[in-house]
């Protein structure tokens, strides 16, 4: 037996390779490219394993990338945990950077975007890379599918790196296979059984002919069947389309899900920690909390990252029995459930309302039946009437996932990806340029490089007239162009910044609204029509301070009122209105408010970044001022004390409201005084921050004061 797989066997507790992982071992462990296209959960991480092990013995490194965050660090801490042996890291954050700590590690799991930012850095620990893992690589026909189609090129032309693709069931795999000349291995197991149906009137056709009765006692076909799952002693994942709906069911669903509850004891422990993930909990934190209290929870990206781990880690546990997420939860984390419903296959687009692709639906439905726990799982689309029942059925059910397509040919990823590779580069010729565009999945699926290279023309020609490169035989970039792809900002944000900053007004709102009319910062809060009026007579009253002119006939930004919403939601962030009433008043959740927030940080950190190269130095400290003040969501003078740990937007302000208003004021402060602001356990580690030593009488007379003030609190809540 290959030692790999005798390590990775004895470390998983396996007796053998499961027939996904046996078909794509013999490839991975020779060094050939390999893509595998198969369910979920059929065991794909481990061939990802043995590749990464055969690269390490090698003495390689390796990269493994994938989507989101959370998938990396689950990857990254599984991993982990089997083979600490090895030196693992996890790198997820800032673009501006190469990440030179990460040549003293083995194994490191990123995101597409981080890896590109990598890249685009020129890290020298890439050179000592074996082998690329990209996960989920049908992702390549979504809007970030060119990075990793450029990803994927740059190390196909190094030549000397294995590339190992991991991608649901797509129907052009051979595709995929054929541009990265690899070797490819499809396959339809699955560790538990699938089955799939469509229920109506509590009624549910399977896939399989069969016919099965919904037990539940409520007439509604949604509650009856939660009802016979728990019935069952097993969980359930519900699937909508929508953060509202995702949080109306769960609400419908607690009185009938509290029934069911084993552990009220755990569920309220979760509960407190999910009402103590924010520093200042919202009315979206009270009510998941609420939720979670009776054994359901709504889980979608309007959650903070803490609060999504939570939801998770009980339901894993058992203790949470239904969860009720939009698709998000389908593509990322590993969260099965005897039980899938589809609440509804139709979603908001740009033309109405529209039909979910087939392969969204399978990655829902692959969440069902838990391996070592169940022997089969079920997936069932819920139908609203009769004549839906036998249209789910086809479409769905018996359905072919779509066909993937490359995305590079767009302008706008052009536009992007060849800034990078002009900046990575001494120098880019026609011939080079010619030779990267041809190793692309779009050339394999096109065949069509004249056109794309048209393209790319318009795009250098844009880029020069621009201040981004030179060309003369050759493509060169410029300090700017260089700057700019390090940044990973689009290069029309690029330009937007250097207008301004050529011409800068240093008001929080132009400063804001530079900040949002971005292509990073999309997708803008949408505005309904009640909001309008409001929004516009806002407008009229900030004119002065827009940085357009949004009454000149000229004037034909159609979302000029998304923009100027979220201008407002920043500026409501960096003035300190309370989380819950930006959240109320702009209609946002927690985590797309923190979205907005960690994004308008990066792109303020990059105006500022192109100031300094501009040599416009009073630019770049306002838009580093900017960048802390988004980052805290503080006014200027709480910046010194939102440095320290432990302290927030909220408790800064209480301290600074109490006469400590920097470091210095912290030092010389009353203990006492501290206790009653932010209590005496936080007073003495803020004190122990600043080097200050507590005597015995001065901790005394700080639990004194903290009594003093919780005895006052209860006399106003009796």
């Amino acid at each position: 037996m290959d030692p790999v797989v005798d390590l990775v066997l004895r470390r998983h507790g396996f007796t053998s390779l499961n027939p996904v992982q046996s078909a794509a071992a013999e490839y991975v462990l020779s060094g050939k490219n390999v893509v595998v296209s198969s369910p979920t959960a059929s065991g794909k991480t481990v061939v990802a394993e043995m590749a990464v092990l055969r690269a390490l013995k090698q003495g390689k490194k390796a990269v493994y990338t994938c989507p989101l965050r959370a998938l990396a660090s689950e990857h990254y801490a599984e991993f982990k945990r089997l083979y600490p042996e090895y030196r693992t890291a996890l790198s997820v954050g800032d673009f501006d950077s190469a990440d030179a700590w990460a040549k003293d590690y083995d194994v490191i799991f990123t995101t597409y975007e981080k890896l590109d930012s990598i890249l685009r850095h020129g890290a020298p620990w890439l050179s000592d890379v074996g082998v690329v893992v990209v996960d989920e690589v049908h992702e390549i026909d979504s809007e970030r599918g060119p990075t990793i189609e450029v990803i994927l090129t740059r190390f196909l032309l190094r030549g000397s790196v294995q590339i190992v693709a991991l991608s649901a069931t797509i129907p052009n795999a051979h595709e995929l296979a054929q541009w990265l000349r690899a070797e490819l291995v499809v396959s339809e197991w699955r560790p538990v059984k699938l089955r799939e149906g469509v229920l109506h009137r509590k009624t549910v056709l399977f896939s399989d002919g069969s016919v099965a009765e919904i037990k539940g006692s409520s007439d509604d076909d949604l509650v009856a069947f939660v009802e016979d799952t728990l019935e069952r002693n097993k969980q359930l994942l519900v699937f909508t389309m929508t953060r509202k709906n995702a949080e109306s069911v769960a609400r419908r669903l607690r009185p009938v899900v509290s029934r069911y509850v084993r552990s009220r004891s755990a569920l309220r422990r979760v509960s407190e920690k999910i009402l103590r993930a924010l520093e200042s909990p919202t009315s979206q934190c009270r009510e998941l909390a609420s939720c979670v209290a009776d054994g359901v929870a709504f889980h979608h990206a309007g959650l903070v990252s803490r609060q999504r781990e939570l939801v998770e880690d009980a339901f894993r546990k058992g203790e949470i029995l239904v969860v009720v997420a939009t698709p998000t939860l389908a593509a990322g984390v590993n969260l099965p459930a005897f039980r899938v419903l589809v609440h509804s296959v139709k979603r908001y687009g740009g033309y109405g309302y529209e039909a979910i692709p087939v392969r969204e639906y399978k990655q829902m439905a692959g969440r069902a039946g838990r391996p070592r726990y169940d022997d089969h799982g079920e997936a069932v689309i819920l139908a609203r009437d009769e004549g839906q029942v036998q249209e789910l059925f086809e479409h769905y059910v018996m359905g072919e996932p779509e066909n993937v397509y490359s995305r590079l040919g767009t302008e706008t990823a052009l536009r992007f990806h060849t800034l990078a590779l002009t900046a990575t580069a001494p120098s880019v010729s026609q011939d080079l340029l010619q030779r990267f565009f041809s190793n692309t999945f779009y050339a394999v699926q096109y065949g069509d490089v004249d056109t794309v290279l048209q393209r790319v023309e318009g795009v250098v020609a844009w880029l020069e007239e621009n201040g981004f490169v030179k060309v003369d035989s050759k493509v060169v970039a410029t300090d700017l162009g260089k700057r700019t792809a390090q940044l990973y900002i689009d290069p029309f944000t690029a330009k937007s910044f250097v207008d301004y900053i050529k011409k800068p007004r240093f008001g929080e709102i132009a400063f804001l609204y530079t900040l949002v009319d971005t292509v990073e910062l999309r997708p803008y809060p949408s505005v309904s029509r009640g909001e309008e009026p409001q929004l516009w007579q806002l407008a009229e009253e900030f004119r002065d301070e827009i940085p357009v002119d949004f009454h000149s006939w000229e004037f034909d930004d159609y979302l000029f009122l998304n923009k100027w919403k979220l201008t407002l939601i920043l500026h409501a962030w960096v003035n300190e209105v309370h989380e819950d009433d930006i959240l109320k008043q702009y209609d946002v959740s927690p985590g797309i408010l923190r979205a907005y927030v960690t994004n308008a940080e990066w792109l303020a950190y990059a105006l500022g970044e192109l100031s300094k190269l501009l040599e416009e130095k009073r630019v770049w400290r306002y838009a580093d001022i900017m960048a802390k003040r988004i980052h805290f969501g503080v006014k200027e003078e709480l910046l010194d004390l939102v440095q320290l740990k432990g302290v927030g937007r909220v408790r800064a302000r209480k301290l600074y409201n109490a006469g400590v208003r920097n470091l210095h004021d912290l030092k010389g402060a009353d203990p006492a005084l501290l206790a009653e602001v932010v209590g005496p356990k936080v007073a003495k580690e803020l004190l122990r921050q600043v080097g200050r030593r507590i005597t015995g009488s001065e901790e005394e007379r700080m639990r004194s004061a903290a009594l003093r003030d919780q005895t006052t609190l209860d006399m106003f809540t009796e």
